[in-house]
């Protein structure tokens, strides 16, 4: 459906929206993508991709961001996932395998979902199987700019509070917008 160029147009603007947060704009992706495009040719097909459902510009003036559509085609068919080196995933097994034995679970638990976060750089939260995957509540509070803390309300009504570090300063409306639900 896109040629390799769009295509290439399109990782880029992904990634870069992934990395940044903000509107990804031409000369941005003439940069980053390493095409030998001038930036006219790159808004001609970011405007293509637009028509196609892949990009939005959240006004005028701004670059694009990425659709559902193109996380969609992203995820499915553009990400690249470099497997872990032997020695990481020997690391990993080490700090479990010990607590693997032992019968403190919450324990292995939380030491399971420290280490997804420490690998994904994102929030971890791990729901042990006699409970709902369902949350009743979710929310953030930004504590100090770079410190947020997470409140999660079970369907059991069970609260659970992290403080999570953040590389970058989130706004109140960023944090209001990743609890809501769709």
């Amino acid at each position: 459906m896109l040629d390799v160029r769009a295509r290439t147009l399109l990782k880029v603007l992904v990634e870069r929206y992934i990395v940044e947060g903000q509107p990804v704009g031409s000369r941005s992706l003439s940069k980053w993508s390493e095409l030998e495009l001038s930036p006219a040719t790159i808004r001609n097909v970011m405007s293509d991709l637009e028509e196609l459902g892949f990009v939005s510009s959240p006004h005028t003036s701004a670059g694009r961001i990425p659709t559902p559509k193109a996380y969609r085609l992203f995820v499915d068919t553009m990400l690249t996932v470099r497997p872990m080196s032997e020695l990481s995933e020997e690391a990993l097994h080490g700090q479990l395998h010990g607590q693997i034995q032992s019968v403190d679970k919450p324990r292995l638990i939380n030491s399971a979902v420290s280490l997804l976060s420490d690998l994904s750089q994102f929030a971890g939260v791990i729901t042990t199987p006699r409970r709902s995957a369902v949350f009743r509540h979710v929310e953030f509070l930004a504590l100090s700019d770079k410190r947020i803390l997470l409140i999660v309300v079970t369907p059991e009504g069970d609260v659970q509070n992290r403080i999570l570090a953040s590389d970058r300063v989130f706004t109140s409306s960023e944090l209001t917008l990743a609890c809501s639900t769709n």
